[in-house]
């Protein structure tokens, strides 16, 4: 309001007629300027000359809480969040409750077109998986680019439960295509966490603070869901198919799945899937960086080709995979904020208003104790609503 002010008397001002004097001696003496329909003006207090109208240029896009936190955001006009900061591993206790809201977020009526695409791209993509999968290797040799995607151990310290192997390494790729397979690696997310996480910490950033926290809830969420899907359709992976595009061992006992996992983990892709569910968290958090999508679905697709490029993956693994990681990082983002609806005024700092709503509980807070009589029998009953 203050700014558009200046510009209308700087609009009048410069409209009148010229007296010898300077626009600011014009906007000091009204009555020598304007005709005799303004000159009651002349009554008025003297108005300030137009340098020395103060003009706020700066609007803050986020405040601080009475604990100096940052906690709320505008992101866009009338678009404003609010962030609480999260309690450490909180997100764990939130999978459940993202796995019990996944059937209803993603079966809704809306989304039908949605599944039936998954479905006919699915279907599409698994006629011509083989035919798809030449060429990318095809062209992996036409410009050099090996398929082999080998890493670098540097960090290796052997441990075992029982008889089984579980070692905490740290490797990276050594090759161009290793790199790109590399995008989807649980170590690149983790170091995309730690990094929100570290900065939230440093800035007191409530919004990095659950960026970091919704990652680990998306992240975890959609591989549990990848991983029970691998377990029932037991796809071959390419790199050891049998036949083209590879045999489907259904349901495969957990013995025979862990014998060789390559022979049955290949649907739907983990690697895409946490990829997107990355991308989505940030990029819904953080909407006003318009490039995040952008470069983050580039490089999911960088990380497809090289997994066609070294035979990890059929395409038409990919958009249950991609699917699930947007479904769950659209789930994580909606628990992760509240939307603080206030009035814009733009004389004043945007986020500031009404105080944010209040957070729905977790689904572990939900249950309610109620007494019954059925029968001979009295006690009480749990109930849990979703």
């Amino acid at each position: 309001m203050l700014l558009s002010q200046f510009f209308i008397s700087a609009s009048f001002a410069h409209s009148l007629p010229p007296s010898g004097g300077t626009a600011d001696s014009l906007a000091l003496n009204p009555v020598a300027a304007c005709p005799d329909s303004v000159a009651a003006a002349a009554a008025a207090p003297a108005a300030q000359p137009l340098s020395a109208i103060p003009v706020d240029t700066t609007i803050q896009h986020y405040t601080r809480d009475t604990n100096g936190r940052i906690s709320t955001y505008t992101v866009a006009p009338g678009v404003t969040w609010h962030y609480d900061k999260p309690r450490p591993f909180r997100w764990a206790l939130h999978i459940p409750r993202d796995l019990g809201q996944f059937p209803a977020y993603a079966f809704r009526r809306e989304n039908t077109e949605t599944l039936v695409g998954l479905a006919v791209s699915s279907v599409v993509l698994w006629v011509a998986d083989q035919a798809i999968l030449d060429w990318s290797q095809d062209f992996g040799r036409f410009v050099g680019l090996t398929p082999k995607s080998t890493q670098k151990s540097l960090v290796y310290i052997p441990f075992r439960i029982g008889s089984t192997n579980l070692p905490f390494e740290f490797n990276v790729p050594d090759n161009l295509n290793s790199t790109f397979y590399y995008l989807g690696d649980g170590w690149t997310h983790l170091t995309v966490a730690s990094s929100f996480w570290i900065y939230g910490g440093i800035k007191k950033d409530n919004r990095a603070l659950q960026t970091s926290s919704q990652l680990g809830e998306a992240i975890l969420s959609t591989g549990l869901v990848v991983q029970g899907l691998k377990r029932l359709t037991g796809r071959q992976s390419p790199y050891v198919a049998t036949k083209d595009r590879g045999e489907w061992h259904l349901f495969p006992s957990f013995t025979r799945y862990q014998s060789f996992v390559p022979n049955y983990d290949a649907f739907p892709t983990g690697h895409m899937a946490t990829a997107m569910a990355t991308v989505t968290v940030i990029a819904d958090n953080y909407p006003e960086y318009h490039f995040i999508r952008p470069l983050g679905y580039s490089l999911i697709g960088l990380l497809g080709y090289s997994m066609l490029n070294n035979g990890v993956h059929w395409a038409s693994d990919y958009p249950i995979g991609v699917a699930l990681g947007y479904a769950f990082g659209k789930i994580a983002v909606r628990s992760g904020r509240t939307r603080v609806e206030a009035p814009i005024d733009p004389a004043k700092p945007q986020g500031t208003g009404l105080a944010p709503p209040r957070r729905p509980q977790p689904w572990y807070r939900k249950g309610k104790f109620a007494p019954y009589n059925y029968g001979p029998f009295t006690g009480a009953s749990w109930s849990l609503r979703w």
